[in-house]
């Protein structure tokens, strides 16, 4: 496996949000309440980005229909209207920073 840093730790703070393009693909890492996540920038209801969504109390809210997921689980929050989940990208810490081993 190759470690690929993604950012080192002590840039990071609550509300924290970068795109990075990993493996052919765009990831957004955001850090919330402590919590650091890489997902995909692609809203799983209908694929609008995710590059400015709003995030509170782990409810990330996609700007374009307003889906909410649970950014800890990538569940949604309204079932009746989507069943896809959030994709994530396992993070790894290596030294000062954390990023992906592909």
């Amino acid at each position: 496996m190759a470690f690929i840093a993604l950012e080192k730790l002590h840039q990071l703070y609550d509300g924290y949000r970068r795109r990075v393009r990993v493996a052919g693909g765009e990831w957004l890492l955001i850090q919330e309440e402590g919590k650091l996540f890489c997902i995909a920038n692609q809203c799983p209801h209908l694929g609008a980005s995710l590059a400015e969504a709003s995030v509170n109390s782990f409810r990330l809210r996609c700007l374009q229909h307003g889906m909410e997921f649970d950014l800890r689980t990538g569940r949604p929050l309204n079932t009746a209207t989507c069943v896809e989940t959030l994709r994530f990208m396992p993070l790894v810490y290596e030294g000062n920073q954390v990023g992906v081993d592909l």
